[in-house]
């Protein structure tokens, strides 16, 4: 997206209005099997998908929007090195849906009150994206909230390492947006990606940020 947006500058884009006029577009519920998306020469390769599991297990994110003085942020976490799965890596507060969770909304709000302290009550859903799937088998449906920037927000120390916020403005740039080559075991295969600063985003966190990209886009914009 160029620095206008027709006669309308980033900075005064009403990225909630957007987001909600977009939500129901195809591209923003279709569930997204990201890996075979990028890599078709792979599918069905027993050596590499050797990596990834069958076992789909449901899981929920909230994707914490900040309308701060400067302009509307991302926030999003580097896990803790000690944590079982994706340790170190940057992620949306979020995990595995519980038996008592009553829906998908109540797994990420759940998580992100446990991860960074958002407590529900601050956080005004506007909907969520579709179905996610990642390595290690995981089913991520992504919720989309508005958090108000007077939120008490803090890492939880076991959990997350670190917390940093990302401008909306950037994420909807879809030329930030790109694909790695990588190489496992002498099979080179691609990987999404959205650098940003000293930030490496990549894998499914990647993705859901695409998605959300492409939901900012006007009409025709996203590809």
């Amino acid at each position: 997206m160029s620095a206008d947006s027709g006669n309308l500058k980033i900075d005064e884009i009403d990225w909630r209005a957007r987001i909600e006029a977009n939500l129901n577009r195809a591209s923003a519920q279709r569930v997204r099997a990201l890996f075979s998306e990028i890599n078709p020469h792979l599918v069905g390769d027993k050596m590499f998908e050797s990596r990834w599991s069958d076992i789909r297990k449901d899981a929920a994110v909230l994707v914490p929007i900040i309308p701060r003085a400067h302009g509307y942020t991302v926030l999003m976490t580097v896990r803790s090195v000690d944590m079982p799965s994706h340790a170190g890596q940057i992620s949306f507060p979020g995990g595995k849906a519980h038996p008592e969770d009553q829906d998908r909304t109540a797994t990420a709000l759940r998580e992100a009150h446990e991860e960074v302290n958002i407590l529900p009550d601050v956080v005004d859903v506007i909907g969520a994206l579709g179905v996610h799937q990642g390595g290690l088998g995981f089913s991520v449906t992504p919720i989309v909230g508005i958090v108000d920037p007077q939120a008490d927000i803090k890492p939880c120390p076991r959990e997350v390492a670190e917390i940093f916020e990302v401008p909306l403005s950037f994420i909807a740039d879809l030329g930030n947006h790109i694909t790695e080559k990588r190489e496992h075991k002498g099979i080179h295969y691609n990987m999404f990606a959205t650098p940003y600063e000293r930030f490496h985003i990549w894998g499914l966190t990647a993705g859901i940020l695409r998605t959300l990209a492409e939901t900012l886009q006007d009409d025709g914009e996203a590809s």
